[in-house]
């Protein structure tokens, strides 16, 4: 049989209803370059394959959708790697199981889960003979792995399984996993790999797929490793050339939606799809100020991205090809350019009447008329990088933004409708447990805006500032997260090199686990109000006059009358003010307020918990119920008419309470 050219193959875990964005755009690449190129999307294969292995079997101990997306995201503690540690790549070893199963318990994962697992272990081999099969059905004459967060051992195992059935065939790793010293370290520790993509692959596959097909020497690129005489060689030195992201094809996904049409899971995966695209790489904060914890863009920080009516017109033709209307953008940061340049060409394709929606990262510090952009766009999730509601705390990660900041863009998306997705992150070195007192006394203020989705301990990543200079930051024994060492049979020196995440101490001795216990009770509470839909502060807009309506269950619920005068000023504390910018603006509408009369009012606001004070800037907390109000609108209907100076008085806030 003659051979074809490359297969790329994506295993188990990502996840299930998002598009492998790597095998759509390297597939296109190398395409383009005169090579044929097949796709295996085997992380929806094993999804299958276990559930059906298991449908006999009672409810609780069947392999659902669910126990996978568990997997992924409890990815930290190594399960999915540990599932696909077996022969020929690791032999089984029950004594190191059972360490690895107290090292589960200690993490939280209950004894159902782990039987679960062990259960999932045992089917792995005959479902890696499958994906073994298909392969060689095919004759390449390459196969490539792309390796993110727990591939790693499914793809080593299932190309030693390859190798060993076909010698001929090219193996070649790629993806976050082999960035930087990873990568070199996988190419040293596990021979049967030919060659491991460090970085970007846009550029290096083409001339690599030169090389084998044509059966040449392989010849050095920057960001490859490749063998020579039987050693490992990394190419050193030279900078890699970073793609244009207008080179970039449009990914193809025509296997993955092959694939999930004929699935017998297709009913319950369909309907979730998400489509992946690409709008740009690095981090423009991260060029500017490198987050501490941030283990990101280890290859290049730099900012690149395509041309606004290139991502406009790339994601029409996903949509039109694939026949869905829910993307998502894996930049891991939106371009502020496209603020002013994209999101009207999302805007205007809403407006002939097309549904579409999306993800974006985003910085907090967004003003309110981006938020409702967003959402005209159809922008309805984001993640924002909000981590902490303590100024203090956000210093120490370099996140240029600051509590207030944060709070607003939850009251803002939270009127527009729109999606936060932000986890609450503790163990900065150098953080105050005063801070989380604070954060304690604040969090009851918010319970009508959306809550943390997770509480996580700060993990030292490669690549970050934390990682590269720990001393600094006085973190000290910082060493790779337990579970690589159950799933790797490597020296501590090789183990350290294929890590990606740490464990570590700090140096004056803290116990950050202290500071979860703090907010953690008030955070439970909190989101179990906000799934419930009975918290809320709202305000209402009257002729001359503002109703405040707040409903948050765990405070007294009350309602507020403010007048003309009050009302101005809770208005103008929207985007967050000044006692003194207040003042200003109230003289430029012809009231004449003493400055005296304004602080004792916000005062007075802020001991009802209606506005948030920080550095002297005043955030109103309440959400409006029009969506429709103007972007920067303080004035009140029936109250715009031109007058002189007047002296005005401030009332007392007038409280009515709901509560006997």
């Amino acid at each position: 049989m003659e051979k074809r050219d490359l297969i790329l193959v994506a295993m188990p875990w990502p996840s299930l209803n998002r598009t492998p964005i790597q095998l759509g755009i390297l597939k296109p690449v190398v395409e383009r370059a005169g090579f044929s190129v097949g796709t295996r999307s085997f992380f929806l294969s094993a999804i299958e394959y276990f559930a059906a292995c298991t449908e006999h079997l009672p409810t609780e101990d069947r392999v659902s959708i669910g126990d996978y997306n568990t997997i992924i995201h409890r990815w930290k503690v190594g399960m999915g790697d540990w599932i696909f540690a077996v022969p020929p790549y690791k032999v089984y070893d029950p004594a190191m199981d059972g360490e690895y199963f107290a090292f589960l318990r200690d993490k939280s994962v209950r004894e159902g889960f782990i039987s679960k697992i062990v259960r999932m272990r045992e089917l792995v081999p005959a479902f890696l003979d499958q994906c073994a099969a298909d392969i060689l059905s095919e004759s390449r004459t390459a196969v490539g792995f792309t390796s993110t967060f727990s591939q790693n051992i499914p793809s080593l195992v299932l190309s030693k399984m390859l190798k060993e059935r076909d010698p001929s065939l090219h193996i070649m790793f790629g993806g976050a996993n082999c960035d930087g010293p990873m990568g070199a370290a996988l190419h040293r520790a596990f021979p049967w790999v030919d060659t491991v993509v460090q970085g970007e692959g846009e550029a290096v596959l083409p001339e690599l797929m030169r090389d084998i097909c044509m059966q040449k020497p392989i010849r050095p690129q920057p960001n490859l490793c490749y063998r020579k005489d039987g050693q490992s060689i990394v190419v050193g030195g030279v900078e890699a050339r970073t793609l244009s992201m207008d080179e970039a094809p449009t990914p193809n996904y025509d296997e993955y939606f092959e694939r999930l049409g004929r699935s017998p899971l297709r009913d319950v995966l369909s309907p979730k799809v998400e489509v992946l695209y690409e709008s740009a790489r690095g981090c423009w904060w991260g060029e500017k100020m490198h987050c501490t914890f941030c283990g990101m863009n280890g290859s290049t920080m730099k900012f690149r991205s395509k041309r606004p009516s290139r991502v406009a017109e790339e994601i029409y033709e996903l949509a039109a090809k694939y026949k869905r209307i829910n993307f998502e953008a894996v930049d891991n940061i939106i371009d502020m350019n496209y603020l002013k340049e994209l999101l009207p060409l999302l805007r205007d394709y809403r407006r002939t009447g097309i549904d579409f929606k999306f993800f974006y990262e985003t910085k907090a510090n967004l003003k309110k008329g981006q938020l409702r952009l967003m959402r005209d766009a159809g922008l309805r999730h984001i993640q924002p990088g909000i981590e902490s509601l303590s100024t203090s705390i956000l210093k120490l990660m370099r996140k240029g933004v600051t509590a207030l900041q944060n709070i607003r863009l939850l009251k803002w998306a939270k009127q527009y409708d729109i999606d936060v997705n932000w986890n609450l992150l503790y163990g900065f070195p150098g953080e105050a447990t005063e801070e989380y007192h604070q954060m304690a006394d604040l969090m009851p203020s918010l319970t009508h805006l959306q809550p943390p989705s997770s509480t996580s301990i700060l993990v030292v990543e490669r690549f970050s500032p934390y990682h590269q200079n720990p001393a600094e930051f006085g973190l000290i024994n910082v060493k790779p997260t337990p579970y690589y060492r159950f799933v790797y049979a490597t020296d501590e020196a090789t183990l350290s090199d294929l890590a990606y995440d740490f464990i570590h101490e700090y140096g004056d001795g803290s116990d950050p686990s202290k500071h979860l216990q703090i907010v953690k009770p008030i955070i439970e509470l909190w989101r179990e109000g906000f799934r419930g839909g009975i918290n809320s502060l709202t305000y209402k807009r009257g002729p001359g006059f503002l109703t405040i309506s707040d409903r948050r269950s765990n405070l007294e619920s009350s309602d507020y009358h403010l007048a003309d005068s009050e009302a101005r000023i809770y208005l103008l504390c929207d985007a967050g003010a000044t006692a003194a910018s207040i003042w200003n603006s109230m003289r430029e509408q012809g009231l004449e307020v003493s400055r005296k009369q304004i602080n004792e009012f916000l005062e007075m606001l802020v001991a009802a918990r209606l506005v948030y004070e920080e550095g002297g800037l005043y955030l109103a907390l309440a959400t409006s119920d029009n969506l429709e109000v103007a972007e920067f609108e303080t004035e009140l209907h029936g109250t715009s008419e031109a007058r002189a100076l007047a002296p005005v008085q401030i009332q007392p806030l007038d409280r009515r309470s709901l509560v006997a």
